[in-house]
C-alpha cells in the first residue's frame, strides 16, 4: 500500500486526482499505475486500470490470478468490474470513497453472488493516509481556483468581497452568473450580473430582453421567480447586483460610491451586453431602484438609444415617503451595527421571506462591507427630500406600468392621486406613455410574493396587448 501511495503522490504531481495503485504477484510488485485521465485524454485511465494494464503486460496474459491489487481508494464501479474480469484473488483499499465507491460505499460489485467470479476484499490499508493525500490535494486546488478568480478581477485595497459560502445558490437567479471588472465606470471593482444568456453571448434579435433591478438590500435573487418565467419564454434576462451589493465589490468608505457611478454601470452594462433587438428592451425596477431606472431610460434616450419599456414594481412616492421606509434609510445612515434581518422585518409579510432576510443581510458579515448600503441610503434619503421631480427634456412614446402590492408598508401606492403620480413618472423619464398599473396581492417584495401576477402583467409590453384583459388600469398622461 506504500508503493501505492507513491503513486498517488506522482498523480498529485501531474495535476491529477491523487490515486495510485500497484498490482503484486508472489511477493513482488508485477504492476504499477496512476491516476491521469486528464494527462491521457483518457477517461479510463484511472490507477486500478493502469495497474493492471501494466501487470497483464509483464505477466503476458489478460488473466491474473493468484495476484492482489492494492489502490488508495474504493474502486468506481468501471475498475470494480476490470478487477473482477481479470481474475484477481484479492484486492485491497485505502480510503472508501462515499460518491462513487463500487465495493460498499454507492453499491457493491464484489458481493454480486451471481458473478461467475469472486474477489477478496481487504478495506480501510492506511486509509488515512490515503484520505490525506486527497483532502490535501483539494485544499490546495481550491485556494489555485481562487487565485485565479482573483487574478482575473483582482480585489482593490480599498474594496471587500463577500465569501461566495455566504450565499445559498437556492436563493440566485437561475441564470449564469457573469462577473465584470474593466468598463470604465467600474473604476476596478467587480460586479457580478446574472445573465441568461451567459457570458458575453450575442442576443437573440427577435427576443425581449429584461434588465431587472433590485431595490436595496435585495439582491439579484429577489427576481428568481420572475426571472425563470420570462427565460422560460425564450426572453433574455439580466439582473445584475449594484456595486457594494450581493457578490459584487463592496468599497470601504461610502464616498467611493453614489447614484452617478451606479448610472454609469448601467449604461456600461447596456452597451458591453448589446441589450437591444427588434422587441427592445424593458427596465424593470423593485422598490428604491425606481430612481436610477427612471434617470437610465432618460440618459439612453438623450443618447438616442431609448429602451422599449419601464416597469416599476413598489416605487416610492417621493412626494409622501412612508414613515417605516424614511426610517430605514436613517437607520442605516446612523447605525453601522444595525440588525438588517431585523430591520427588513418590518417589510416582510408572514415568514415566507425569512431566508431571504437572512441572505440579505449576511452579505454584510461585518459593518465594514456596509459603505455601499450607507451609500445607497445617503442618496436614496436625498432623492426623497428633493423639491420635485425634474422633466427629462426629450419626448418618447414608452410604455411604464407600475406593478404595487396591497399589503406593501415600505412603498405603498398613494391614498389619493394614482393617476398623477403615474403621470409624474412620466415627466421624469420623458415620455408620453401609454402607463397603466396593476394591484396585486403582495407586500414590499412583490417579486417573490406574487411573481405569477407579475408574470403574466409583463405582456403589457407586449405590441397590442390590452390592460383590461391582464388585470390592469389605463392612465392617462395630463
Amino acid at each position: 500500500m506504500r508503493a501505492a501511495l507513491e503513486q498517488a503522490r506522482a498523480a498529485a504531481e501531474a495535476g491529477e486526482v491523487p490515486v495510485g495503485a500497484v498490482v503484486v504477484r508472489a511477493g513482488e510488485i508485477v504492476g504499477r499505475g496512476f491516476n491521469h485521465p486528464i494527462g491521457a485524454h483518457d477517461p479510463s485511465a484511472h490507477a486500478e486500470i493502469e495497474a493492471l494494464r501494466d501487470a497483464a503486460k509483464r505477466l503476458g496474459n489478460y488473466r491474473l490470478d493468484g495476484c492482489t491489487l492494492y489502490v488508495t481508494l474504493e474502486p468506481c464501479a468501471m475498475c470494480a468490474g476490470a478487477i473482477l474480469h481479470a481474475r484477481l484473488d484479492r484486492v485491497v483499499w485505502g480510503a472508501a470513497e462515499p460518491r462513487t465507491g463500487a465495493g460498499g460505499s454507492v453499491l457493491d460489485l464484489f458481493a454480486q453472488a451471481a458473478l461467475n467470479h469472486h474477489t477478496a476484499v481487504t478495506t480501510g490499508v492506511l486509509a488515512d493516509d490515503a484520505a490525506s493525500l486527497l483532502t490535501e490535494f483539494f485544499g490546495t486546488r481550491r485556494v489555485q481556483q481562487r487565485l485565479q478568480a482573483l487574478a482575473g478581477h483582482p480585489l482593490r485595497d480599498d474594496a471587500l468581497r463577500t465569501p461566495d459560502g455566504l450565499f445559498a445558490p437556492a436563493l440566485d437567479c437561475g441564470c449564469a452568473s457573469c462577473f465584470y471588472s474593466d468598463w470604465p465606470s467600474l473604476g476596478g471593482l467587480r460586479l457580478h450580473v446574472k445573465d441568461s444568456a451567459g457570458q458575453n453571448a450575442s442576443p437573440s434579435a427577435a427576443a425581449r430582453q429584461w434588465l431587472l433591478l433590485p431595490g436595496m438590500p435585495a439582491q439579484q435573487g429577489l427576481f428568481r421567480e420572475l426571472a425563470a418565467g420570462l427565460a422560460a419564454q425564450g426572453d433574455r434576462v439580466v439582473a445584475p447586483d449594484w456595486l457594494g451589493l450581493g457578490r459584487s465589490d463592496k468599497p470601504k468608505k461610502d464616498q467611493r460610491l453614489s447614484d452617478a457611478q451606479q448610472l454609469a454601470m448601467l449604461q456600461d452594462l447596456l452597451q458591453h451586453l448589446q441589450l437591444d433587438g427588434e422587441r427592445g428592451l424593458v427596465v424593470v425596477a423593485h422598490g428604491d431602484a425606481a430612481r436610477l431606472a427612471q434617470a437610465l431610460v432618460a440618459k439612453q434616450a438623450a443618447l438616442g438609444r431609448p429602451v422599449q419599456g419601464l416597469w416599476l414594481i413598489n416605487p416610492p412616492n417621493a412626494a409622501a415617503p412612508s414613515a417605516d421606509y424614511r426610517l430605514w434609510l436613517e437607520q442605516l445612515q446612523r447605525k453601522l451595527a444595525l440588525d438588517i434581518a431585523a430591520a427588513l422585518q418590518t417589510s416582510a409579510t408572514g415568514a415566507v421571506m425569512d431566508a431571504d432576510r437572512q441572505q440579505w443581510a449576511a452579505q454584510f458579515p461585518d459593518k465594514g462591507y456596509r459603505a455601499g448600503l450607507r451609500a445607497w441610503a445617503r442618496d436614496a434619503l436625498a432623492a426623497l427630500d428633493a423639491a420635485a421631480l425634474t422633466s427629462a427634456p426629450l419626448k418618447q412614446t414608452m410604455p411604464i406600468l407600475i406593478s404595487i402590492g396591497e399589503q406593501a408598508r415600505w412603498w405603498p401606492a398613494p391614498s389619493q392621486g394614482l393617476d398623477a403620480w403615474l403621470a409624474d413618472v412620466a415627466v421624469a423619464t420623458g415620455t408620453a406613455g401609454p402607463l397603466a398599473s396593476q394591484r396585486c396581492a403582495g407586500g414590499d417584495w412583490l417579486p417573490l410574493q406574487n411573481s405569477a401576477a407579475l408574470l403574466q402583467a409583463s405582456r403589457f409590453f407586449d405590441a397590442g396587448a390590452q390592460p383590461a384583459a391582464l388585470g390592469l388600469v389605463s392612465a392617462t398622461l395630463r
